[in-house]
């Protein structure tokens, strides 16, 4: 079962606080197939605190997460010039949130999809800030027990939230062995809750999306970067902007595969094919003009359109009009 599943390309913070690689990015991202490109909203003050620490120790140039998150924040006016110029390539802007102000500032620029990240699946003060949201919401499970899913589901159900919302199936391992992925989870939460799924696939490669797309999902999230050889945490986790193509490519054929076809009608154009791999009444051996023809003398040989083998009745015992060479095709001509 192929869904209409949308493609997610998360840039994140991928683009270092730099606008132009913002735009750069999200232009690649959309060109290769992506429908919505995701970035994350972070705010520092609201957020963190100086407790917290890094999950993976990348950065030379920032001393705390804190530092990080301030140095690589766009303002107000950048998120809606990056918004913008990401609807004029024709796709759509997308963020993850990770406070009330960024929720407040993605809803004042007009964003209709937001996410809330693997940490904050069941966080009450973001859900109490989003109750009244009626756009999309994509909640991620990365580091969530399945009590946890459920509560998150009963909420969303609950919610205003768009119809097309979703609870993606996530492993917050930086890559995700594919042993981990863990897609029975994406079916059981369709299955169980009656919600849409996904996969935010942190493995590498596209192999865990394209099974994912195969077992229904609705939406498929992979990180994105120019090259694998590019800064930052997710790269391990990410895809080229070839690979992103590939897997759009992928799953467009496989929503023409998983299309229903009816058999008669492919038949019914393939007449020609049919007749030149088909069978037709001929004799086994060259026989002289005279020979009256038996039961055994009669074979079937390629292609069809001729005589067929049921005919072979009514020339039984018939006197052959004309010598027969052995390769021809019998017609009606043969016979006396």
């Amino acid at each position: 079962m192929v869904n209409n599943c949308k493609i997610v390309a998360e840039i994140g913070l991928a683009h270092e606080g730099s606008l132009g690689a913002a735009i750069a990015m999200s232009k690649a991202a959309v060109r290769s197939g992506a429908q919505i490109i995701k970035f994350q909203v972070h705010h520092s003050d609201e957020e963190s605190s100086n407790a917290e620490i890094f999950r993976t120790n990348f950065s030379r140039q920032d001393l705390t997460r804190w530092d990080y998150w301030k140095r690589t924040a766009f303002t107000k006016q950048e998120w809606l010039i990056l918004k913008t110029e990401i609807e004029g390539f024709g796709g759509i802007f997308a963020a993850s949130v990770f406070s009330e102000f960024s929720i407040d500032l993605m809803q004042e620029i007009g964003t209709r999809i937001l996410k809330l990240g693997s940490g904050d699946l069941n966080n009450p003060q973001l859900l109490e800030k989003l109750a009244d949201f009626d756009g999309t919401l994509l909640m991620s499970t990365g580091m969530a027990f399945e009590s946890e899913i459920s509560e998150a589901a009963i909420w969303l159900k609950q919610s205003l939230c768009a119809s097309d919302s979703a609870i993606l199936q996530c492993t917050s391992m930086y890559p995700t062995p594919l042993e981990m992925v863990g897609l029975n989870v994406m079916v059981k939460i369709m299955q169980t809750h009656g919600i849409n799924s996904g996969l935010s696939d942190h493995s590498q490669g596209i192999s865990a999306s394209l099974m994912a797309i195969i077992q229904g999902a609705s939406y498929i999230e992979k990180h994105v970067v120019f090259s694998q050889e590019m800064f930052g945490p997710d790269v391990s986790s990410s895809i080229t902007f070839e690979q992103l193509k590939f897997l759009r490519t992928s799953l467009d054929e496989l929503k023409v595969l998983g299309a229903p076809v009816n058999k008669d009608d492919i038949t019914k154009n393939l007449k020609s094919t049919r007749e030149i791999f088909g069978r037709s009444l001929a004799l086994k051996k060259s026989l002289p003009k005279g020979h009256m023809v038996e039961l055994e003398d009669f074979c079937l040989r390629k292609p069809g359109g001729g005589l067929k083998w049921e005919n072979r009745l009514d020339y039984k015992g018939k006197i052959l009009r004309k010598a027969y060479l052995i390769g021809e095709i019998l017609d009606f001509s043969y016979f006396s």
